[in-house]
């Protein structure tokens, strides 16, 4: 168990009340271009939704270090708070490319859906959460019985709380699941104890850490989870620009190389763009294991979140994962990296 002392707990509640800012801005400016358009230098058009944390990192690098141009994209970036968000905006149509969490990712297909999971990016050990509390009483996540919990719906930390739960033989109805729409809110929530715990992850750990009494009951290893992303393409954004969708995947993975390189250049980086503090998105980069590649574990890994999910009924709809899946634009770019077959 972790002690937390308590410093100056306004400064890192301002910075995510900051990036909060800059996500609502960034999501309300979405483009609306035709995605086939292409510039006057012949590059591809691609609009690319991504999130405020880690998953946007290689897109900002790839932006940032001219990969995309590299590889003859115009990338066109809309931030968004999480991955779920991304989602629903190229459900809309808003967007051609999206990334998010196992669990975000497993939770929005059906069969009007026509993203397609290309690529795993990236993932997770243990340590990329842990389960703060800030009331002595509370001594496991046994204890939780009867208190208020900062969930934010739709994405992976739904899944989590629902895996802890179970774990430590609870039900939703043992306890009070507040919904929460950004890490700001989940602060502000949880300094003002309108909830009693909450996840807390590298983007809002120093905020938590400045908070009186606050401490830590565990990481994910109380439920035995590692997280993992991935990388999602529309499905006639790829039937109409097979060798686009191919240059744009090994444009991220250019950058993926750049941040394993450069990891204080890409922290410098991320909180010139989205005020994250750098010692936070060093603690991102340090935990998240920056990769591209599609293997026979991956899919499991996100059969295994979505089967459980339907029959806990965090997911309401059944269907077959591998429908959502499409290899061929990473086998045209890194074919040895593709472990699974259609």
């Amino acid at each position: 168990m972790r002690i937390i002392t308590v410093k100056n707990r306004f400064s890192t509640i301002l910075s995510i009340l900051v990036l909060t800012g800059i996500v609502l801005i960034g999501a309300s400016g979405c483009s609306k271009k035709t995605a086939a358009a292409t510039t006057a230098s012949d590059a591809l058009a691609v609009r690319i939704g991504t999130d405020s944390g880690v998953f946007s990192y290689q897109i900002r690098v790839a932006k940032n270090q001219g990969f995309f141009e590299k590889y003859h994209i115009n990338a066109d970036i809309s931030t968004y708070a999480y991955g779920i968000d991304t989602i629903n905006a190229a459900i809309l149509g808003e967007t051609d490319a999206a990334q998010g969490m196992d669990y975000a990712v497993a939770s929005r297909f059906s069969e009007s859906n026509k993203l397609r999971i290309v690529a795993y990016v990236g993932g997770y050990g243990y340590n990329a959460s842990e389960l703060v509390v800030r009331d002595n009483s509370i001594k496991t996540p046994a204890d939780l019985k009867g208190r208020k919990l900062g969930v934010t719906k739709g994405t992976v930390n739904e899944y989590v709380w629902g895996l802890l739960l179970k774990t430590y033989h609870l039900t939703p109805k043992d306890v009070q699941q507040v919904y929460l729409s950004s890490n700001a809110e989940l602060i502000a929530a949880y300094y003002s104890r309108d909830v009693d715990s909450i996840w807390a992850g590298s983007t809002i750990w120093d905020a938590t850490s400045e908070i009186p009494n606050n401490r830590s009951l565990g990481d994910y290893s109380l439920i035995d989870f590692k997280m993992r992303g991935y990388f999602m393409l529309d499905a006639d954004f790829i039937a109409q620009h097979p060798d686009g969708a191919a240059r744009l995947l090994k444009a991220l993975d250019e950058a993926n190389e750049y941040i394993k390189q450069n990891p204080k250049q890409t922290a410098r980086l991320i909180y010139e763009e989205l005020k994250i503090p750098e010692t936070g998105a060093l603690d991102d980069i340090q935990k998240f294991q920056f990769d591209l590649r599609l293997y026979q574990e991956d899919l499991d890994h996100i059969t295994n979140v979505a089967n459980w999910s339907i029959e806990n009924g965090l997911i309401k709809n059944r269907y077959d994962i591998r429908d959502f899946v499409d290899i061929k634009p990473l086998q045209n770019a890194f074919p040895d990296r593709v472990t699974i077959t259609n």
